[in-house]
């Protein structure tokens, strides 16, 4: 049994201990938050040139299958409806919004509107969405993007009366601060850029990297991915020419997207990788996107 006196010391240095460390959490804490609240707050200022939003059914109908293959109905449901991204007081909880005009602010959005959130990802005060990808979506061409709004302004009402979350936990402060995550899109657009009016081709290594920008969120700018882009998440693989990709052909890596399957047999998991969204390119659009891939390579 420990003496009196040194089981005395032992629980007031323990209490020092505890404290101090209590201490050092919350200091780091207030940084992080102060660091990341600096972010959040800084606003963004633009200007666009005017477009217009087309209404003939063919230009819809390619605002429909751009909706498809930027995964937009990932987030913003099927219909536009909009749904919960998220729920984690630690993370982040967030609602995507309901595009319609069932309810809700963007039922009553003009052009100029939809400009701002899907080209600059920013709120009407001039700060930055959470988790919206416009930093992806502002690569489109000014055709391209016109006729994506003139899909969503079509979009039949419906009223989705859910509760609208915006907020950021401690641990999606933490993820932001270290650049682990892309909380903020509006940090990653180049807010001045010039945009291109419509693509001359459709096919080729140029169209393939052009479809291929919604790909760099998770694979990164150069395609060669990395680490987990969030605790739990498996790391994001090579999908150049010199990853394991390198070693399929065009009808493989067509199949591996149209199925979820690779040719080794490992089945894709669409909570990481989003295949059945990425199913909705056609063949020709994939056949560029594997062109494009496939000639990033490390010179030897």
């Amino acid at each position: 049994m420990l003496p009196m006196k040194l089981l005395k010391k032992l629980l007031k240095w323990s209490k020092i201990t505890i404290i101090s460390l209590l201490l050092v959490l919350a200091i780091a804490y207030l940084v992080i938050y102060n660091l990341s609240q600096q972010r959040i707050q800084k606003t963004y200022s633009y200007t666009d040139a005017a477009i217009s939003i087309p209404s003939d059914s063919l230009s819809i109908a390619k605002g429909e299958h751009l909706y498809k293959i930027r995964s937009c109905q990932d987030c913003h449901g099927e219909k536009g409806e909009g749904s919960l991204f998220m729920d984690d007081k630690m993370l982040i909880q967030l609602t995507a919004p309901n595009l319609t005009k069932g309810n809700g602010e963007i039922a009553a959005f003009k052009t100029t509107d939809w400009l701002r959130v899907l080209r600059h990802g920013v709120d009407k005060n001039g700060r930055s969405l959470f988790m919206m990808p416009s930093h992806e979506i502002n690569t489109l061409t000014n055709e391209d993007l016109a006729n994506l709004i003139a899909y969503c302004k079509q979009l039949a009402p419906v009223a989705n009366l859910q509760e609208k979350l915006h907020s950021i936990g401690p641990i999606g402060r933490l993820l932001m601060v270290i650049n682990q995550v892309t909380v903020l899109p509006a940090e990653k657009i180049d807010h001045r850029a010039i945009h291109t009016e419509k693509l001359k081709e459709k096919t080729g290594v140029a169209y393939g990297q052009y479809l291929s920008s919604g790909c760099q969120g998770c694979h990164r700018p150069d395609m060669k991915g990395g680490g987990p882009l969030a605790p739990g998440f498996p790391p994001v693989p090579n999908i150049t020419g010199d990853g394991n990709v390198g070693n399929w052909n065009e009808q493989s890596f067509i199949a591996t997207i149209r199925n979820g399957k690779t040719p080794e047999g490992k089945e894709l998991n669409n909570n990481y990788m989003p295949w059945k969204s990425i199913g909705h390119f056609t063949d020709e659009e994939l056949k560029s996107i594997f062109m494009y891939l496939q000639q990033i390579r490390e010179k030897h």
